[in-house]
């Protein structure tokens, strides 16, 4: 497809965004809205979604914050409902909710397992279970998009869960354009491999995790020196990252243009043409900085 001939039209089309209360999300949010689209925003803060989507209202734009889960299939659900019962269409579906744990293999707990899965991996299938269908109502074609992690790619150490979540949702989104691609479908899918973007995802998973467990230690990843250097570092290495407007701006260009694979630094990406290369050469893992 040519750089000039667009995959999706924006203007008057409705877009579905989760974690959205800020971040990567809320810059998706904001694109969207500036090229004429109506967003639904949902988030697990009601009230940081709900007040992100006000500061798109009071700039004249269509939009709405609905709290939701996206680790609970019955939240999910309840949130498509919702978005057809405002708008009667859904066009566009942006899987985005984050959450991320650092610690050695070793030191994470099933606990822990289960719910970064929960949001990282299981928040996207129950997202495209549930919107495809609506998704594929969209006369002029639809589209979803899911945010992986150049993480997705190449797994580092300490960050166990979300390495296998992010690898995943590549999985999922790979496996969906390649049917809407056999089906001769208008409808499209892409991923999202963003670097280092300035959002707070580490702290809001902290929080987020506290709340879960009641703010009890039980089930809890032990805090280890692996874990707390690359929590530490990848705090600074976000802290000086890309702003997350431009993330969304990126994100609206690869909808618009049909990319499958969106990526915000591609760079990076010569940290997975060495690992390949490795991979090729005698079958061993790159070493790199993520070793």
């Amino acid at each position: 497809m040519s750089d000039n001939e667009l995959a999706f039209e924006p203007h008057d089309k409705v877009a579905v965004i989760t974690g959205a209360a800020g971040g990567i999300g809320l810059g998706m949010a904001r694109a969207f809205t500036d090229a004429g689209m109506s967003v639904v925003m949902t988030d697990i803060d009601a009230d940081r979604v709900e007040a992100s989507a006000a500061e798109l209202r009071s700039a004249g734009h269509d939009a709405i914050g609905i709290q939701t889960d996206v680790s609970k299939l019955d939240e999910v659900q309840a949130l498509a409902d919702a978005a057809m019962d405002t708008h009667g269409r859904v066009d566009v579906l942006c899987n985005n909710a984050g959450a991320a744990i650092f610690a050695k293999l070793y030191n994470v707990s099933v606990e822990d397992w289960e719910w970064t899965l929960g949001v990282d991996l299981w928040g996207p299938i129950y997202g495209t279970k549930v919107f495809q269908p609506l998704i594929q109502q969209s006369p002029d074609g639809g589209h979803i998009n899911t945010t992986s992690s150049v993480s997705g790619l190449i797994a580092g150490a300490a960050a166990g869960p979300y390495n296998v979540a992010k690898s995943g949702v590549i999985a999922l989104m790979a496996t969906l354009e390649r049917e809407f691609r056999i089906a001769k479908s208008p409808h499209r899918a892409s991923v999202l491999c963003p670097g280092p973007i300035n959002t707070n995802i580490n702290r809001n998973s902290v929080n987020y995790r506290r709340a879960a467990k009641g703010d009890s230690e039980a089930g809890s990843a032990r805090p280890d020196k692996a874990g707390k250097k690359l929590g530490s570092k990848m705090g600074d290495f976000l802290a000086n990252g890309m702003d997350p407007d431009e993330v969304g701006r990126i994100v609206l260009d690869g909808i618009v243009h049909g990319k499958f694979w969106i990526f915000t630094h591609p760079k990076i990406l010569r940290l997975y043409h060495e690992q390949i290369a490795m991979m090729d050469a005698d079958g061993s893992l790159s070493q790199g900085r993520l070793a």
